[in-house]
């Protein structure tokens, strides 16, 4: 063993420690430092060398001391996040409009603004939504912003940075990293949104508790993501998760640019089933789809109708994924189709299709993450790498 590797041993030991302490102040509330010890299994000793070096960074705040166990027992200090002096900004760019909202260290949504959409040109989106970041960051002085972290639709190569492909907006290879990094003044963490949906599930909704969860998202784009201990499987080119095109034989969907009417794409996104709501006479053709919905809440029987065969088919495309990975949970995202009226056809046709037959209804739950969940899961992009190695952004400056 070199020189270099035993300096390397006790400073990557440093960093998953205090990964460790982090998230186990994030699980359990205010802690002392004994406490957090016997939690984590760390040395009483490391754990205050640990929680001094992160309380110097401002990633911890001691808390007014608390009588000890007994009455002649030693005050304990309890640490905590800086929940009230630091905030993370989350950041959607979507089809029609861009979400961006501050949170706070724990998921808590501390404001959420939407900017319609005037142009899909990157440069101009990305300068629209750094103006608007910093009226919303100047609004709430007392907060200390930490990061960024930005989710959109498509094939996002996290390591490259770039949108390789989405479609709904027409980006093809753009260097997003770069134009985000070149206007904001913050640590910048960029990922897709399915991705970010499946990590803010792991911290701060349906998936807490479990191991391992696989997101599938339906909306205007289609896409799922896949967790193990809150470790997202990105893949070579973080091309895992790509199933928009994958095929549902029997399926009749809207024509796709893939060339086929049967991939999930053509069959399941909210502009796919627009496209079939307007050939049907449903809706009119500048009417959005949010109309369609409406209507289905409405009464209207064949609105109603084109949705819950969408919710079916949904069931058999989680069926199709439940098999293959078998996570512990399989968490659907997206629109109206989460809605009770048409979750339990999804779940009927999940249990007609996989092979663990009426065990497979359990393992499909609606999204934990709410009426936010584009500004959260845009936020867990950047707090993920935070509370993974609190170590690496104890400074200034970050990384993708």
């Amino acid at each position: 063993m070199t020189p270099s590797s035993t300096r390397a041993v006790p400073a990557e030991a440093a960093h998953r420690n205090a990964a460790t302490v982090l998230r186990t102040v994030l699980a359990h509330g205010p802690l002392p430092r004994l406490r957090i010890a016997e939690l984590t299994g760390i040395s009483a000793g490391t754990v205050s060398r640990l929680t001094a070096r992160l309380a110097a960074a401002g990633q911890l705040v001691e808390l007014p001391a608390v009588p000890g166990p007994t009455e002649t027992g030693r005050p304990r200090v309890p640490l905590d996040l800086p929940l009230t002096g630091t905030a993370v900004a989350g950041v959607h760019i979507g089809l029609l409009r861009t979400t961006l909202g501050l949170v706070d260290l724990r998921g808590g949504v501390l404001a959420q603004l939407v900017i319609p959409r005037g142009s899909t040109d990157p440069g101009l989106v990305v300068t629209e939504l750094a103006d608007t970041l910093g009226d919303l960051t100047t609004s709430h002085p007392t907060r200390r912003l930490l990061g960024v972290g930005v989710s959109t639709g498509g094939w996002v190569d996290t390591e490259a940075g770039t949108v390789v492909e989405h479609g709904p907006l027409g980006w093809r290879d753009v260097p997003l990293y770069a134009e985000l990094t070149a206007r904001l003044d913050h640590p910048v963490r960029l990922d897709g949104l399915v991705r970010a949906l499946a990590l803010a599930e792991g911290w701060y909704g349906a998936g807490q508790r479990a191991d391992s969860l696989l997101e599938l998202f339906v909306g205007n784009v289609v896409g799922a993501a896949f967790t193990v201990a809150r470790q997202i499987h990105h893949g070579p080119r973080s091309a895992a998760g790509g199933i928009a095109h994958l095929r549902l034989p029997g399926v009749t969907g809207a024509p796709c640019e893939c060339g086929h009417d049967d991939c999930l794409q053509a069959a399941l996104a909210d502009h796919s089933i627009l496209r079939l709501a307007v050939a049907a006479g449903l809706v009119g053709p500048d009417e959005p789809y949010e109309e369609l919905v409406r209507r289905a809440q409405d009464g209207a029987t064949e609105a109603a109708g084109l949705l819950r065969t969408r919710a079916r088919w949904i069931g058999r495309a989680a069926a199709t994924l439940l098999d293959l990975v078998n996570p512990e949970l399989v968490v659907l995202a997206g629109g109206p189709l989460l809605t009770p009226e048409y979750l339990p056809d999804t779940r009927a046709e999940l249990v007609r299709h996989s092979a663990l037959g009426p065990a497979a209804a359990a393992r499909l739950v609606p999204s934990g993450l709410g009426g936010h969940s584009l500004v959260l899961s845009s936020a867990a992009v950047f707090l993920d790498a935070w509370f993974s190695d609190p170590l690496a952004h104890a400074g200034a400056g970050g990384d993708r």
